[in-house]
Formats: structure tokens, C-alpha cells, sequence
């Protein structure tokens, strides 16, 4: 699969500082990999995908980041809800929404609200029409990957109570997606404000979401971030390698005038190089535990939860490392390196907001939990959906 999505890859990287520059969002890069079927990677052959596993697909995702780290995060929300499908109890859901990711369909995300989370009473709603379907309503802030998708996943409370999760095409009347994500970091991912303004919503297109049920795409979501940073760890590695190698002055150290030659600079390449190694490791490890769970579906509880601590654990890990890296890697240069010709702060400005989205203070802590006390990772979410507090 590494011969086939090489080439797109190295299409999509070639532009990927210009884009920065230009705020260009990727709409053509994301339909280069519709056509290559990077977007139908992990849906089965007998459905018309391409069968990959989960840890062959996160190396992909971390090529793709490494090329454009945008391009992996706007493919969030699908690849999640592709693994939901995978996983979905209803085998005629199952194949409707896997045929049509095989042919090329792309969902977008568009969960989070500024008043409530993503997963108990959000201030979006849902209303019945009677045998007529439901009409939706409400308005999403963050709203990654919905500007370059056909259809939208978002979460909606129902008039009797309880959450659904909904499926709206993306060109209905009354959808209105908006670019106006004003992050610093991950500038390209359409993650603007989503408007749902009396949409018509298909009966079979709304699922009542049972909060309580142990699932393991908090992890897969997570799994994501983590292998888009380890691919922004490899870019920023062989930015700093290039840009070593075309300096022709080191003012610090004229007893070696190449930089290249320099013991210091060496030193320091080495350093973020090997952290880019093991950051990319941890995030292949994480991959291999969700694999376990693919394969067991459906998983118990100790395999969910082994799965969420290797994903949790590795994202303090990768994090870290990654943020080190992309700001250790200036070192090389002193001023020259910071100048927008070379655009290097990409690197460190991308990784944090990354980290910033699931902070891994939260993370760290649920590990610990779990070492020191057993507490289940999936217990303790399906409590949070339910919005219940821990000393209930």
C-alpha cells in the first residue's frame, strides 16, 4: 500500500509551505487521496475498500502527516466514524455506509458546542416530524473536516430526552459550513462553525446513542492526533536536516564551518531525531493494541481497556516528544532559522494545537487510575457522556 500513496503523498507535501503561506485550504489534495482510496482504507474488500488493518493505516496516517498534517486531522471525523461503521451491531447499517465509503464518500465531523459537550445535552435539537423524518437545528463551532465532506456526523438532543447522533448531507438545504477557524496552528483543517438551520433529517439517518456503552473511539480519535504528530516529528527531522545541509556559514562555531560538520548541531539533529523515532514507535504500539480490539469485536472490557491505556499512555508521551522536538530543533540555526522563508515554526505551532485538543494532563491521570487503582479508562468515559460526576 506504501508504493501507492507514496507518490500522493510527495504531490501533497510539495505544496504544503506554500498552502501555510497562502491559507489555501486543501480541497485538491483531499480529492487526490478520495481517488487513490486513502479514505476507504480500513473498510473491508468484500465491501470494496482495501482491507488495511488498523496499524497499517496509522502508518499511512503518519506519512500523510508528515507531508501535510492538516490532511490527516480533517480526515478525522471519517475515519472515526468509519471505525463506528466497522463496529456498528446492525449489519444492514453496516453495509450501507461501508458501500458508500468504498465509493468515495467522505463524512465530516461537527460535534462540539461553546455551551455544552459533544456528548450529553447538547443545545443542538432534533424534532419529529411524525413518519416524516426529523427537522435539526442548533449551530457546532468546531467543525473539523465538514468543509471537505459529503456527508456531517454531528449530536443532537431529542425532544423525550437522550442524544442521537445524526447524519445530514452536507449540500441539504439549511446546512451552511463556515471557514472561520482561527486557530494558530492546523490553520488548513476546515474546522470552522457548522449551521443547522430546520434541516430535514431522514428517518434511518438518526441513531439514539446509548452513553453508557463501552466503545473504544475516544481511543481511535486520539489515535489520529497521535499519528498526526508523529508524522509533523519526521517533517520537522527532515526540515532541519535540509536545512542544515544548505547553510554554508556556522558563526558559533568557525572551527567547523559547514554546520553539517558541526559537533553541537550534530548533536542536536541526532536528538530530535531519535525522538521522532520512538514517538513513531509509541504511536505503532497504540495501534496494535486498537488492532486487538478490531479483531475481537465484539471486545470485553479488560481489552477496551488495555487498548485506551496504551493510546493514553502514548499520547504523554508523543506529545511530549514532539513538542521537544519541534522546539529543540531551532538550536541549529540561531536567528536565520526563524525567518518565514523557511516557515520551521509550522512544525511547533501544528504539534501544540494537536496537544492542546485532549490535553494530557487528563490523559496522564486516567493511566494512573487505572495502574494504581484498576479504574476502567471506558467506564470512566461512558460516566463523563452521562455527565456524571465521579463521586456520584
Amino acid at each position: 500500500m506504501t508504493d501507492v500513496f507514496s507518490p500522493v503523498f510527495a504531490r501533497i507535501a510539495e505544496g504544503a509551505v506554500e498552502r501555510e503561506a497562502d491559507r489555501r485550504l486543501p480541497a485538491e489534495e483531499v480529492e487526490w487521496l478520495r481517488e487513490a482510496g486513502f479514505t476507504k482504507l480500513r473498510v473491508p474488500r468484500e465491501y470494496g475498500g482495501l482491507g488495511a488493518t488498523i496499524p497499517e493505516f496509522t502508518e499511512l496516517l503518519i506519512e500523510l502527516g508528515r507531508a501535510d498534517s492538516n490532511l490527516p486531522q480533517l480526515l478525522r471525523g471519517h475515519i472515526g466514524f468509519v471505525e463506528g461503521r466497522l463496529a456498528h451491531p446492525d449489519e444492514a447499517v453496516r453495509e450501507r455506509w461501508l458501500r458508500r465509503i468504498a465509493a468515495g464518500v467522505i463524512v465530516g465531523n461537527a460535534q462540539s458546542e461553546r455551551a455544552s459537550t459533544s456528548w450529553f445535552a447538547p443545545e443542538t435539537t432534533l424534532k419529529s416530524l411524525g413518519g416524516d423524518g426529523w427537522r435539526l437545528d442548533g449551530r457546532k463551532f468546531y467543525s473539523t473536516g465538514s468543509l471537505f465532506a459529503d456527508w456531517i456526523q454531528t449530536t443532537a438532543s431529542l425532544e423525550a430526552g437522550g442524544t442521537a447522533n445524526v447524519l445530514v448531507p452536507a449540500s441539504a438545504p439549511g446546512v451552511t459550513r463556515i471557514d472561520d477557524w482561527d486557530g494558530f496552528g492546523q490553520r488548513l483543517t476546515g474546522s470552522g462553525t457548522t449551521l443547522f438551520e430546520d434541516v430535514q433529517v431522514a428517518a434511518e439517518d438518526v441513531e439514539v446513542v446509548d452513553l453508557a456503552a463501552p466503545s473504544s473511539l475516544t481511543a481511535v480519535f486520539q489515535l489520529v492526533h497521535l499519528a498526526t504528530l508523529a508524522g509533523i516529528g519526521r517533517a520537522a527531522v527532515a526540515d532541519t536536516v535540509a536545512y542544515v545541509a544548505g547553510r554554508t556559514r556556522n558563526l558559533h562555531n568557525p572551527a567547523h564551518p559547514a554546520p553539517g560538520t558541526d559537533p553541537q548541531v550534530q548533536e542536536v539533529v541526532g536528538r530530535i531525531g531519535g525522538a521522532s523515532i520512538v514517538a513513531a514507535a509509541a504511536v505503532a504500539a497504540a495501534a496494535v493494541a486498537l488492532e486487538e480490539v478490531y479483531q475481537a469485536q465484539p471486545a470485553g472490557q479488560d481489552l477496551l481497556d488495555r487498548a485506551d491505556v496504551a493510546v493514553f499512555g502514548a499520547q504523554g508521551v508523543v506529545a511530549r516528544l514532539v513538542l521537544d522536538l519541534t522546539t529543540a530543533l531551532f538550536e541549529v540555526g540561531g536567528s536565520s532559522a526563524v525567518t518565514d522563508r523557511f516557515r520551521l515554526d509550522r512544525h511547533w505551532r501544528n504539534a501544540r494545537t494537536l496537544a492542546s485538543h485532549n490535553p494530557v494532563i487528563y490523559r496522564d491521570r486516567i493511566v494512573g487510575q487505572y495502574l494504581l487503582h484498576g479504574t476502567s479508562p471506558s467506564a470512566a468515559y461512558a460516566r463523563l457522556r452521562q455527565g456524571v460526576g465521579e463521586d456520584s
